[in-house]
C-alpha cells in the first residue's frame, strides 16, 4: 500500500488538473505543466519539477477530451507515462453560483527499471476523477478562481486509492493562460515512514504545487 501512495501521490501531483473550464467548440489548446509533490531536498521543502505536455479539444462548447504525455518520468525514471481524458460542464456560471465540472482522467505507466537498472517491464493503470467549482473574475471573465477534490485509483489485485483537495488561479490573457495550483493529497494520512519525505502541514498527506501554461487555437474568440 505505501509502495502505491508513493507512485499515485507522485502521478496525481505531476500536472494540473483538466478540466478548469471548458475551451470550445472547435477550439484546440496546447498545455503545459511543471511541478510535483514538496519534498525535503537538501533540508529545504522543493516541489519536484515533474513535467507534463498535452493538448485540448473542445468537443462542444461544454465538453472537452484531453491528453498528455510525461517527459519527466520518462527521462528521469526511464517510465513511459501517458494520460487520456474528458471534462464536462455540469453547470454554467450564474452571478455568485460558479461553474461546476467534472473530469475522468486515465493514466497509464510502464517500462519501470529496478534498483540494478534491469527492467521490471509491466504496466500499470490509473484513473483519476476530479470535481471543480470555478469562479470566473476581470473584465471579460477571463481569469477563474476554482477549488474541488480529487482521486486517484487503481484497480488491479487489490483497489488502491487516495483523494484530495485542489485550489487554483487561472491567469488569461487574450487565448492563454497561465494555472497555479496546490493539491493537498491524503491530508487523512501521517506521512512520518514515507519515503521520500514529503512535506505536509502535520505530516499530513502531501502538498503539491504546479504551474500550468496553455494556449487555445481556432474556435470562437469569446470561448471560455
Amino acid at each position: 500500500m505505501q509502495r502505491f501512495l508513493v507512485a499515485a501521490i507522485f502521478a496525481a501531483g505531476c500536472s494540473t488538473t483538466h478540466g478548469i473550464r471548458p475551451i470550445g467548440k472547435g477550439s484546440v489548446g496546447v498545455d503545459a505543466s511543471i511541478g510535483g509533490p514538496i519534498t525535503q531536498v537538501f533540508g529545504a521543502p522543493i516541489p519536484l519539477p515533474l513535467s507534463t505536455i498535452g493538448a485540448t479539444v473542445g468537443v462542444t462548447d461544454t465538453t472537452d477530451v484531453h491528453a498528455a504525455f510525461h517527459p519527466t518520468a520518462a527521462a528521469m525514471f526511464a517510465v513511459a507515462a501517458f494520460d487520456l481524458g474528458a471534462s464536462q460542464q455540469l453547470l454554467a456560471p450564474s452571478g455568485a453560483r460558479p461553474r461546476l465540472m467534472a473530469d475522468l482522467t486515465l493514466l497509464g505507466a510502464g517500462g519501470d527499471l529496478d534498483p540494478d537498472q534491469r527492467p521490471e517491464g509491466g504496466f500499470r493503470f490509473f484513473f483519476q476523477p476530479s470535481v471543480l467549482a470555478s469562479w470566473d473574475y476581470g473584465k471579460v471573465g477571463q481569469h477563474s478562481f476554482y477549488t474541488g477534490v480529487t482521486g486517484f485509483f487503481e484497480a488491479a489485485e487489490a483497489f488502491h486509492g487516495l483523494g484530495g483537495f485542489i485550489i487554483g488561479s487561472r491567469l488569461g490573457v487574450g487565448r492563454s493562460h497561465v494555472d497555479i495550483e496546490m493539491k493537498w493529497l491524503n491530508p487523512w494520512d501521517n506521512n512520518t515512514n514515507i519515503v521520500p519525505e514529503f512535506s505536509a502541514p502535520g505530516n499530513q498527506g502531501a502538498v503539491t504545487v504546479q504551474i500550468g501554461y496553455g494556449f487555445r487555437f481556432g474556435g470562437k474568440d469569446g470561448a471560455k
